[in-house]
């Protein structure tokens, strides 16, 4: 469990802020003090942000406005007397009773259907803050200046926050559609696992998050923090949005550089990185570890210029860079490649919004390019142009029944071949075991009636680890949950499944220690 070690001042008492005794404390046992009479007071909440740098995020800092966040007047017990937000300016006006302490700006936004919290607590429950006392009020002005380098960065929290409403905001002005509650749980030296998106949490709340890097404990200087990676923050948002809005194709697994990964997982990871760099209207995706000069880039790709990454269905800065490709040239992206496609990306948003919509749609890269095609949103012609100005492979757009997810029809088998053991992989690139394009093929079914679904698994070999022959079976739904599996050690595997009608995905998956093995499967219903 990790102990949450406060990035904001802290209002429990007037002790916090060395202010004097309480409005109801009386100077003589009987006679009460009246409390002094109410004030308009204005002013800005700012905070300061850092940019990514090729040797970590910045030593200088920007001072922008904190905007829409909500401030309060607090009582001595951190209670809320008044309640206002900021402007798109970080300006703000707030009757401030005579019994409050201090003023707060929390990091929340709870602006019409626009409803954001950059918590330190793992379930966003409340948000970070930070305030001054009344008594530094001078002449009805108290600004809120956040500095990064306070205890616990709270400068960071009113980062992340307005990135998630400049995230929210794009989404509505591309698409009209509103976003269910949304909270990222983050922290200074609290939050050193990783970045992800948690989907509902907790389950039928309606309310999303993510959790953001906030580094090693009192080493974040020189760690990994993603409060100033705008790229990353709308990168996890972009799960969201594509998970509230679209579909979900990705069973998870490792992921990154270097390798080709199963298609699904690489178009999810691919079109979050699309999103980010789309919001922020540049092609630059960038992760920083540590502050400079002593840090360093985890990720610095420019998704105009092709990296030297394996490419095709199964890279994920693959799809990146073709979405950027049929967006780039509209909307305000800057087109440096001149590659003939400009959809722009609401149109390219839409269309992932269109292809959702369709019966059992799960969609990859290359469904998604043949899907542009069919539709007539763009033309053979120029895909296949694009894809040449791009470097991009010619496998990124298949004949139509050769895309992702292969059809597996009730009654008939298929044959196929895992090698997560062969580097390179017969893909290109080095072998990725569990989660590798070599290591995983992933099929859909059509189920016309609820009964009983069937799923075998027939390996041609012994099926054991120690053989490199080890396959697993797993049924999911659409939208990639898991449903059943098999993992056992034995020439075959299979599924019995209660399921209603529909379309469902199963995978092949060779054992995560390096298999190669030839293989059929089959399913029936009952």
């Amino acid at each position: 469990m990790i102990r949450f070690r406060p990035a904001f001042l802290v209002f429990i008492g007037l002790a916090s802020f060395g202010c004097g005794a309480s409005a109801a404390s009386g100077s003589s046992g009987n006679t009460l003090t009246p409390e002094p009479p109410a004030r308009v007071v204005q002013g800005q909440v700012s905070y300061e942000a850092r940019h990514p740098t090729p040797s970590g995020t910045s030593l200088a800092v920007q001072r922008r406005p904190a905007r829409r966040v909500t401030v309060w007047a607090v009582a001595e017990d951190g209670s809320a007397l008044a309640e206002t937000r900021t402007d798109d300016a970080g300006r703000y006006s707030l009757r401030v009773p005579g019994r409050a302490v201090a003023v707060v700006a929390l990091a929340r936004i709870d602006d019409g259907a626009i409803q954001l919290v950059v918590s330190p607590n793992a379930d966003g429950a409340a948000p970070h803050r930070f305030g001054r006392p009344v008594a530094e009020i001078e002449a009805g002005i108290l600004d809120l200046p956040i500095a990064d380098d306070a205890p616990g960065g709270p400068a960071g929290a009113f980062h992340i926050l307005d990135s998630l409403l400049r995230g929210s905001r794009t989404v509505h002005e591309w698409t009209g559609r509103d976003l269910p509650p949304f909270f990222a749980y983050w922290g200074r030296g609290v939050t050193h696992d990783w970045s992800y998106y948690h989907g509902e949490q907790p389950a039928d709340s309606g309310r999303y998050g993510i959790e953001l890097l906030g580094g090693e404990p009192d080493a974040w200087i020189s760690s990994d923090t993603d409060e100033h990676d705008e790229a990353i923050v709308l990168h996890e948002f972009g799960h969201f949005v594509m998970d509230r809005l679209t579909t979900d194709s990705s069973a998870g697994g490792d992921h990154g550089g270097g390798a080709l990964i199963e298609s699904g997982l690489a178009w999810e990871e691919g079109r979050a990185s699309f999103f980010g760099v789309a919001v922020l209207g540049a092609p630059f995706y960038r992760d920083t570890i540590g502050r400079e000069p002593g840090g360093s880039t985890r990720v610095n790709d420019n998704f105009e210029r092709r990296g030297s990454d394996p490419h095709g269905p199964g890279s994920e800065i693959g799809v990146a860079e073709v979405l950027w490709d049929l967006a780039d040239g509209a909307g305000g992206l800057p087109d440096e490649d001149h590659d003939g496609v400009a959809l722009g990306p609401a149109a390219v948003l839409q269309a992932m919004i269109d292809i959702a919509a369709r019966p059992g749609a799960f969609p990859a890269v290359d469904s998604f390019l043949r899907f542009l095609i069919d539709d007539g949103r763009v033309s053979l012609s120029d895909m296949k142009h694009m894809l040449v100005v791009g470097d991009q492979p010619m496998s990124m757009i298949p004949p139509a029944a050769e895309t992702y997810p292969f059809a597996l029809s009730l009654g008939t088998p298929r044959r196929g071949h895992i090698d997560s053991l062969s580097n390179p992989a017969p893909s290109g690139g080095p072998a990725r075991r569990g989660s590798g394009y070599d290591a995983v093929r992933t099929y859909r079914v059509h189920v016309p009636s609820s009964g009983r679904l069937y799923v075998y698994l027939d390996i041609e070999g012994t099926g054991r680890g120690a053989d490199h022959q080890d396959l697993d079976l797993e049924l999911r739904d659409i939208r990639a949950s898991l449903l059943a599996s098999s993992r056992d050690e034995k020439p075959g595997e299979s599924i019995a499944q209660d399921v209603q009608a529909g379309d469902y995905i199963v995978q092949v998956r060779g054992g995560g220690q390096g298999n190669r093995a030839d293989y059929q499967v089959s399913a029936r219903l009952e």
